[in-house]
């Protein structure tokens, strides 16, 4: 790795990492020494010596008429490097407090057409552990099998996947029975819901609703709002 690079990665700027290393390489020099050898033009040069002298990395003594600046000896890099860690401890307390808040935050995906629609029962599937459980409110009034991935059933049932399904009365009564699918049903008489073609699916920490009426899929990705979900879908499935 060449020197510039390297002080760059230890917090320096491009021009002040060139002008350091010029000045380590080729020993002291005047402003116009240092745009000889640098190629940077003067008024750069001397805009960046202030921020290195601050930086311990470069000092000032008087030659004559003229002003020549000193390296200091790359040891001081450690110091600098060990002033960085300091103030990053210092920060680190609260950028971990802003990091987990972000993280109860609700994550939003949206997606659109069969693809999308693909996408989601692609991400359930490959997502949940083996043995996993989901939930699914069904009123699809089609075959469902223009929105799966090819593999979804196969995946599905490799991994013994468990549903809690709630469908409606009519679509209910086309479906045969499963061991690893605990379906009820609400009578029409009572409920109508699934006239409206919108599925939702709760699985790990995500809801996701799809509405095959527009051909599109949103994705709500939160660990309380999907248990929030969970439990009432749970509550109406004991109650039916």
């Amino acid at each position: 790795m060449q020197t510039p690079e390297l002080l760059r990665r230890l917090g320096l700027t491009a021009h002040e990492a060139t002008i350091y290393a010029s000045l380590i390489e080729n020993g002291p020099g005047t402003v116009a020494d240092i745009s000889r050898r640098t190629a940077i033009h003067r008024p750069i040069v001397y805009k960046h010596l202030p921020a290195l002298r601050e930086k311990g990395l470069v000092t000032s003594a008087p030659r004559g008429q003229r002003t020549v600046f000193v390296p200091e000896p790359p040891e001081r890099l450690q110091a600098l490097l060990e002033e960085t860690r300091s103030r990053l401890d210092l920060a680190l307390p609260a950028l971990k407090q802003d990091f987990a808040a972000q993280g109860n935050r609700p994550a939003i995906k949206y997606y659109e057409g069969k693809a999308g629609i693909r996408s989601v029962f692609a991400d359930l599937v490959e997502t949940l552990g083996q043995g996993g459980t989901f939930c699914r409110y069904s009123s699809a009034s089609e075959s469902r099998d223009a929105y799966l991935p090819k593999n979804y059933r196969e995946l599905r049932d490799r991994k013994r996947l468990q549903r809690f399904v709630i469908t409606s009365e009519a679509r209910a009564g086309h479906k045969k029975p499963r061991l690893d699918r605990a379906l009820k049903f609400l009578p029409r008489q009572e409920f109508g819901p699934f006239d409206f073609d919108v599925t939702q699916l709760i699985y790990g920490d995500k809801v996701a609703i799809i509405d095959y009426n527009s051909e599109t899929a949103t994705v709500i990705e939160n660990q309380v709002i999907a248990e929030f979900q969970r439990q009432v879908f749970m509550a109406l499935y004991r109650k039916i």
